[in-house]
């Protein structure tokens, strides 16, 4: 089994505490205000693992990005089979950045997922085809006429906090939410989830069997 497929017993929670308590990750990697808006709204079993292929977006009036470099293909068509599709927009923008075609583009590249820093539109369309996107809201707006895609391949930071994703870092999507580990943590995450959620398996029998929160987490945590 690889680590990868080690990784889907855990959910986005036990890898955030994981990545806490490691240190090093700021936020325990959470890509905070990112939900699941399809196939379903934050429901359902849908997890995506897999590395992530970044894209930023830029500000199609703003002067200090016209020397950004403008890729020679659009980012949806060179995304690498089963990677997941990490999209940076500028904060305060009301337009979407991901649409239901390139949805149909990520499908038939057998992509993982979309995580979005942003918003994203046509949400039937998603839906229907059954293809997981993450985002931090949703807009009837395109893309065009407001941003640009600048940059592909590059470290992207959260508009909502201070976590980096790299190219290649390991995202974890469900319907808690989206954590992002860095590749050198990887394998001491998986550690740590299998140790600790055990533990908390067994503080789970002891609540519903009628112990309290205190005296549980003394016995089982040490706390």
């Amino acid at each position: 089994m690889t680590v990868l497929e080690k990784l889907h017993k855990y959910s986005t929670c036990e890898i955030a505490d994981a990545l806490l308590k490691l240190g090093n990750t700021p936020w325990g990697g959470y890509l905070a205000d990112i939900q699941m808006w399809s196939p379903d709204f934050c429901s359902g079993e849908t997890k995506i693992i897999g590395p992530a292929y970044t894209v930023k977006v830029g500000n199609m009036v703003d002067k200090e990005d016209d020397n950004a470099p403008t890729p020679s293909q659009h980012f949806a068509d060179v995304a690498p089979k089963g990677s997941v599709i990490f999209i940076s927009a500028p904060p305060g923008f009301k337009n979407a950045v991901w649409g239901g075609l390139m949805s149909a583009r990520a499908k038939t590249l057998k992509v993982q997922g979309v995580v979005v820093d942003g918003r994203i539109r046509d949400l039937a369309e998603h839906r229907g085809m059954q293809i997981p996107v993450f985002a931090q809201g949703h807009s009837i707006l395109s893309q065009g006429a407001f941003l640009r895609p600048s940059e592909i391949g590059v470290p992207a930071t959260m508009s909502t906090c201070p976590v980096v994703v790299h190219p290649g870092d390991i995202i974890v999507g469900d319907l808690d939410g989206v954590v992002c580990i860095p590749r050198d943590q990887l394998e001491k995450v998986v550690v740590y989830c299998q140790k600790h959620t055990t533990i908390d398996n067994h503080c789970m029998e002891d609540i519903l069997q009628g112990a309290t929160v205190q005296d549980t987490f003394k016995k089982r945590r040490g706390v």
